[in-house]
């Protein structure tokens, strides 16, 4: 008899124990209660499990948390969740918010840093980032130039940083997005180096670099790029002075107002690749891969001139004689005055 007692008893704490895990389960296998698409819910570090809670209904993704109280305590997971930016859409369960809480798979925000960018507009962008981490430390130039080994330690990281959409999550500090651009540049700028065209005047892989920032400024047409690429090539081959606007700007900085005048392309400096021979000290702006590539190999072309055709393709005239560029210069303050 006392056996029998013991065994209904068993029994009815087994049903209950079932009951107490079927109920929340059942519960939390029910969609949010958000009407729109999707939010974003922040834990922040330091957030009780019962401020989770809190937050929760206040923001009306899920209206009654008490199942999902007894779910996590009955199954001792409140010190797993961890802080973060998360996106919860109309279609998660209570279950997949609880599971994103605890597997920390925070939202990522795409940062884009864009071709040609000069390295002050990529430090404005992540200071004016809403999800980068404000940061009073100033950009360490010497971490991210020490890979090219050069002799001057006065140059800046200008060019260092590979243009690409990277995804962080919010509270991602400056550091790790410099790094992160920055080891892609390395990769991309040795993969290219090694599949580099044969007698190239370029006696490294930052001068390569330098090269293709050039090029970045130079045209926004992608098959120009190899074509641009090949007439610096063959005027570094014989010592002939570069004459490109974008360095002679870059070198004016803020004392220039848009309109590069002859005064400026006489005046010297060390970016001025009108007065100066060879390739400025530094990149002049963040170079994509096309334009490395397009450094690495140019086209197999004897031109030593260009010049903007006038047209509104943003392309080119190329010539290989002065005569010929002549005429295309010509053809171009033409239709330029006719506008």
């Amino acid at each position: 008899m006392k056996l029998l007692v013991n065994k209904r008893i068993l029994f009815l704490v087994i049903v209950i124990i079932a009951f107490c895990i079927y109920l929340p389960v059942s519960f939390l296998q029910k969609k949010v209660d958000i009407e729109v698409e999707s939010v974003l819910f922040d834990i922040n570090q330091g957030d009780s499990f019962g401020k989770i809670l809190i937050n929760l209904e206040e923001q009306n993704i899920i209206s009654n948390t008490n199942w999902v109280y007894l779910y996590i305590r009955l199954f001792n997971k409140s010190n797993q969740i961890k802080a973060g930016e998360y996106l919860i859409s109309e279609d998660d369960s209570h279950f997949d918010v609880i599971n994103q809480f605890i597997s920390g798979k925070v939202h990522l925000h795409p940062f884009t840093i864009i071709e040609g960018w000069a390295l002050t507009d990529l430090t404005d962008a992540i200071s004016n980032s809403p999800f980068i981490k404000k940061n009073k430390t100033s950009l360490d130039h010497k971490k991210y130039i020490e890979k090219f080994d050069l002799d001057n330690s006065e140059i800046t990281s200008e060019g260092v940083f590979l243009p690409e959409t990277y995804f962080v999550a919010k509270g991602t500090t400056p550091e790790i997005l410099y790094d992160m651009s920055h080891r892609m540049m390395i990769d991309e700028l040795n993969q290219q180096w090694n599949k580099r065209a044969p007698n190239l005047p370029l006696k490294s892989p930052y001068e390569a670099l330098i090269l293709a920032s050039i090029i970045e400024k130079e045209t926004a047409v992608d098959d120009e790029r190899p074509r641009i690429s090949s007439v610096f090539i063959q005027r570094l081959k014989i010592n002939m002075r570069l004459q490109t606007d974008p360095t002679v700007i870059y070198g004016l900085g803020k004392d220039f107002n848009g309109n590069l005048t002859k005064k400026d392309l006489r005046t010297d400096n060390v970016y001025n690749t009108y007065t100066r021979h060879g390739l400025p000290p530094t990149p002049i702006s963040l170079p994509g891969r096309e334009s490395i590539a397009a450094a690495l190999n140019p086209s197999n072309e004897k031109n030593i001139y260009f010049v903007a055709t006038g047209d509104k393709d943003g392309r080119h005239k190329f010539s290989q004689t002065k005569d010929e560029h002549d005429i295309a210069v010509r053809e171009y303050l033409s239709k330029i005055n006719a506008n």
